[in-house]
């Protein structure tokens, strides 16, 4: 195998590696290395863990000067090789060309992300297009499908293979992009449409009904990743959008669907550009995700965040703990979604809920005299009706999961502790309603079940 001839101008260089076996594959790549440091070119080293160790060790001492990454980690989600691995090297080295080796594809990529990562190569030749950079990009032909390796052929104006370096027989990377920009169907689960009076809303929504298709955790991550998405949707989508999430083939996926259009290519893989106002929302939303995507929808655009969901079939890793005693059967892990009663008190609370604290600190340290100016009550009598209602929607919730608690053969110890309280004070409050004298005339029965869902 030989390395592709340098070029010392600023066009960007982007060969295919087809290798078949560890020999040709240290082959290629570290006579590829070795050429860019005998050139002077700063070197990275951007490939699969056990790839890495095998370039490393036939590279030796020269390992020193090569900037080395894991590409099962830092490229984990397609979206982030672009602006974290590829454009973050070639920016650290502004005046000089660079030599990167960026493989892509290994064998614990799943069938989903296989799609994203064609697309990402085809957006490298518009991330790099003009930049001095040399990108090999290694393929195994024993592991990849014939059509893997026809659209590494589109994507790659020249091979290298055992026989040398050739021209690729058919790079036409706009062919791909037409394939990956069709049209999704319509998608499935449960929808919140927001705007910027509801905003708020949508990150609860998405966690509560996160819980019941299995995300585990707290779902921090994803709240941060749902509010990212409505504020550009609120940007970009005349000031509206709609929310829907669902579990597809292992992922959680959760859709943002709004009215703008896609102009720019690499929209989804932005740089943390701090003159960009939404620069670092995306590559947020890219970090803390395994795969995003993004498409024209009859609406206008949809982006689609993928989380893995944990596996039954995965092993603990640790013995779980005996049982004191024997219990019944616990119910499926995952928060009941809310009442869309709880989001409204929500709601009222995040509008006026912070001009409380303000003004009940002032008005605490100044004395009360006498003025002719009356300071508009109605935020704060709403804000303390919304907080209101929802201290009753939680002490309706509060008793409902004590009863079902008991129903399910929690003891009353165990009661206490989860709501921070002895057991003798959750039996008081809980145990004795339970066996109240019949209801006079008059008297309001059991509330009816709450409403769910939005």
């Amino acid at each position: 195998m030989t390395a592709p001839a340098p070029r010392w101008d600023n066009e960007f260089a982007h060969p295919a590696l087809f290798y078949r076996g560890t020999a040709e594959y240290i082959a290629g790549t570290v006579t590829f290395v070795r050429a860019g440091l005998t050139a002077g070119e700063p070197v990275a080293l951007a490939v699969p863990g056990l790839n890495l160790r095998l370039i490393l060790t036939e590279l030796g001492t020269d390992a020193e000067r090569v900037r080395l990454l894991d590409m099962t980690r830092a490229g984990r989600n397609p979206g982030r090789i672009i602006p974290n691995v590829l454009r973050a090297f070639a920016d650290a080295h502004p005046c000089r060309r660079v030599r990167i080796v960026g493989e892509h594809l290994w064998t614990g990529r799943t069938a989903k992300e296989y799609p994203a990562c064609a697309h990402h190569e085809t957006l490298i030749s518009v991330a790099l297009a003009g930049r001095p950079v040399t990108l090999l990009c290694p393929y195994d032909a024993d592991r990849v499908g014939p059509r893997t390796l026809a659209e590494a052929e589109a994507n790659h104006p020249r091979v290298i293979d055992a026989s040398g370096e050739r021209p690729s027989t058919g790079f036409g990377p706009e062919r791909l992009v037409a394939a990956v920009n069709r049209l999704w169907g319509p998608p499935a689960g449960p929808g919140f449409t927001f705007d910027a009076t509801n905003q708020a809303l949508a990150g609860q929504f998405a966690c509560d009904h996160a819980g019941r298709l299995g995300l585990s955790g707290d779902h921090s991550e994803l709240k941060l990743i749902v509010g990212e998405l409505v504020a550009r949707s609120l940007v970009h989508g005349a000031g509206t959008g709609a929310l829907r999430i669902w579990a597809e083939r292992g992922y959680l996926v959760c859709e943002v669907r709004h009215s703008g259009q896609i102009s720019d290519p690499l929209t989804d893989r932005p740089l943390a550009d701090p003159r960009r106002p939404d620069g670092r929302g995306l590559l947020l939303v890219n970090h803390l995700s395994d795969l995003v995507e993004q498409r024209p929808c009859p609406q206008g655009t949809a982006t689609r965040v993928y989380l893995k969901l944990p596996s039954t079939d995965e092993p603990l890793k640790e013995p779980a703990p005996a049982a004191p005693r024997a219990r019944p059967p616990a119910p499926p892990a995952g928060p009941t979604p809310l009442p869309w009663q709880t989001y409204e008190a929500l709601h009222a609370a995040e509008r006026f809920g912070r001009y409380l604290p303000q003004d009940a600190t002032a008005d605490a340290a100044r004395p009360i005299v006498a003025s002719t100016e009356r300071r508009p009550a109605e935020p704060v009598l709403e804000a303390l009706t919304a907080v209101e209602a929802l201290a009753r929607v939680v002490d309706r919730w509060r008793a409902r999961l004590v009863r079902l608690a008991r129903t399910r053969g929690a003891p009353w110890t165990d009661i206490g502790q989860s709501l921070g309280v002895s057991k003798q004070a959750a039996h008081e409050r809980y145990g004795r309603a339970r066996s109240r004298p019949a209801r006079r005339p008059g008297q309001v029965g059991p509330l009816p079940p709450p409403v769910q869902g939005i």
